[in-house]
């Protein structure tokens, strides 16, 4: 899974990518993959699969797309989750070979290809399986094989049909009927290369604003067809039809953010049909503006058909020494185009895809093969283990009127354990409701006469201006004594109670505002120490399904206990927040902690794991116990972070509405 931090980098990333700033989408994600610590497989595979396209598809550095694929592929064989992440590895072995063919290792690719498609077919995943018969059709394009290529893309757009309604695939989609719309041109076949491409914008239009993506994307990828469309046009010499479409294009695509590149090369269709018009003056205009674009969107491929154009114009216009440099200059771009994809052209797409199918299938023979032997050998096992199974079958048969015996016997003992075990739980339940009993009628006995002394003793302090100081102070003693012992007398009470799930009054309670007045209301306590008790808590309305008192004595007790245990001029965070549907509120400080030989006995009732707070406030060992109790009533759990001297964080957490 990925983690939701990283999540946010992506997709902030994306936002940047989206408005054509391809180089600061990877500083943003260079600066939160490294700055991120916890990172998932997954989101290190989807960091090192967008970094790569960005630098294949923006900025032509093939061998970092290489080194990212590889990381990707090193990634999951050394992960436990690799097998589970087959889509990753198609993904990596498709990204792969777009660069290498990118950089004319034709073959290379075409393994890579293969090896992707393969992992695809036996995973049954037809949407990778449509990335392989894209790529294909592109190196057919290339080759200038435009009606096989046709068919590959065909194959591709219906392969990807079926799969899952994200932009990515929208694109994808989109992208194809406008690429059959190509080969089809190529071919002269205008009829259908017109209808491909209508469908690709009905395509884009309908799918216009679906997805979260700003309006530029879908412009673009429309404005792309449009200027495809216009070749249509101008082939069967509807030029004004032509050029309205041209103009359009161009109009959206010079935009910031935009296909610009696809302007530049729109803008070369312009100026050669204004030149076949002879229209010379607007063919001069435009190929200075394209001139201008070049500096800053270099293309090997447009600076060709510049330099043609510029050649013909210069010869219309009688200027045969520049006619002449111009024509040099063609004349050299097009020679390194055709050296460059002379190796394509003489490669074998088919017979490699031949090859690699039947070392595919010699190794699966091969296999299958090695998995009849070891299908032999485990017939062999079984058979002579079936032997030896029917051998001891046989000799425990005589034996086995004995083991019967013996075995009443055994069970009899069973029984008559079992009746004095449950006796014994019998016995032990009733100790513990008549221990529950004493506990009550104890503590309910022992509050009258302390609450009669506290009211005695404040009488006495009335008239305290005839005490020695000396009286005054036992006075003061004796008031805090009882104050103590009825305190402790409400959480023997409180603990002697049965607190369960059935037994507690619940309603709806607004967590937040439960919260803050809690810690409100202690912050007298805590201003005695010259504490700071400071709440973390989201915009969002938290409701839970609760006993309002019991949860907030819960939290009372937790923030009470961090005022107790931490020092003066120190701050305690009480923070609230909602994971999934899961309260979890947070009480951190930076206290004492909890030494190491008591934290086992922390939530025991009556423990003996208690230490006096910072100023000497007095502990009962109480507290903790009932809020657990409280706790795992509601369905829920409390559990502490501590370190000696550094402090402690306790965890309160339960769900929303527990059954009830």
């Amino acid at each position: 899974m990925s983690t939701p931090y990283f999540d946010s980098v992506m997709k902030k990333a994306d936002e940047v990518y989206d408005k054509g700033n391809s180089k600061e989408a990877l500083n943003i994600l260079h600066s939160g993959h490294t700055s991120t610590r916890n990172l998932s497989v997954v989101d290190d595979l989807n960091y090192y699969a967008y970094c790569g396209d960005i630098y294949r598809k923006d900025l032509n550095d093939f061998d970092k797309n290489i080194a990212y694929a590889d990381s990707m592929i090193r990634t999951l064989e050394n992960s436990q989750y690799g097998k589970r992440l087959q889509s990753k590895y198609v993904q990596a072995y498709n990204m792969k070979a777009d660069a290498l063919f990118a950089k004319g290792f034709y073959n290379e690719s075409y393994d890579d290809y293969y090896r992707a498609n393969t992992l695809a077919n036996e995973n049954g995943d037809s949407c990778a399986m449509s990335k392989y018969s894209y790529s294909l059709g592109m190196a057919l394009y290339r080759q200038q094989n435009y009606l096989n290529s046709a068919n590959y893309f065909i194959e591709s757009y219906n392969e990807a049909t079926h799969c899952s309604d994200n932009f990515g695939y929208f694109y994808h989609r989109q992208e194809v009927l406008d690429n059959i719309g190509l080969c089809y041109f190529k071919s002269q076949r205008y009829d259908r290369a017109l209808s491909y491409y209508q469908r690709a914008i009905r395509y884009i239009d309908s799918n216009y604003g679906r997805f979260d993506k700003p309006a530029s994307v879908y412009l673009s990828a429309r404005a792309v067809v449009t200027g495809n469309m216009a070749d249509v046009f101008a082939a069967q010499k509807s030029y004004d039809t032509a050029l309205v479409l041209l103009k359009k294009s161009i109009e959206v695509n010079l935009q910031q953010g935009y296909a610009n590149e696809d302007a530049l090369l729109t803008q070369v269709k312009l100026a050669s049909i204004y030149f076949k018009n002879g229209r010379i003056n607007d063919m001069k205009d435009v190929l200075q503006l394209i001139r201008a674009e070049l500096d800053t969107i270099p293309n090997k491929n447009i600076a060709l058909s510049w330099n043609k154009l510029m050649w013909l114009y210069n010869e219309h216009e009688k200027d045969s020494a520049k006619a002449y440099k111009y024509f040099l200059t063609y004349t050299a771009l097009n020679d390194s185009s055709i050296a460059m994809n002379k190796n394509l052209m003489a490669s074998d797409i088919d017979g490699r895809i031949k090859n690699l199918e039947r070392d595919y299938k010699i190794d699966l023979l091969n296999k299958n093969s090695q998995q009849e032997r070891i299908y032999i050998w485990v017939l062999t096992l079984v058979a002579v283990m079936a032997m030896i199974i029917v051998i001891l079958v046989l000799r425990n048969a005589i034996r086995s009127r004995e083991n019967v015996v013996l075995l009443k016997r055994l069970n009899n003992q069973v029984n008559e354990q079992k009746e004095k075990l449950e006796k014994a739980v019998a016995q032990l339940n009733q100790k513990e409701r008549d221990k529950t009993r004493i506990l009550r009628s104890v503590a309910h006995d022992v509050m009258n006469p302390i609450a009669s002394i506290i009211a005695l003793a404040d009488i006495l302090e009335q008239d305290s201006a005839s005490y020695t100081e000396e009286n005054r102070e036992i006075l003061s003693l004796i008031k805090e004594a009882c104050k103590n012992s009825l305190n402790l007398s409400k959480n023997i009470l409180e603990a002697a109670m049965d607190i369960d799930e059935g037994n507690m009054g619940k309603e709806w309670v607004d967590m937040k505002k439960l919260v803050s007045n809690c810690a409100e209301l202690l912050n007298f306590r805590a201003h005695a120490k010259n504490q700071q008790i400071k709440t973390s808590m989201g915009p969002d309305e938290i409701l839970a399904f609760v006993n309002k008192e019991k949860i907030w004595r819960v939290i009372n007790n937790l923030i009470a206990n961090a005022i107790k245990f931490s020092y003066e001029n120190s701050e305690i965070l009480v923070s609230l927040e909602l994971k999934g549907d899961r309260v979890h509120i947070a009480v951190k400080d930076s206290g004492v902690g909890i030494p190491e030989k008591n934290q086992p006995f922390i939530f025991d009732m009556f423990t003996q794991a208690k230490n006096p707070g910072t100023l000497g406030e007095v502990p009962y060992g109480l507290g903790l116990s009932i809020s657990l109790q409280i706790a795992r009533a509601h369905q829920g759990d409390i559990w502490f972070e501590t370190a000696e001297g550094k402090g402690t964080t306790f965890h309160f957490e339960f769900p929303t509405k527990s059954t009830a």
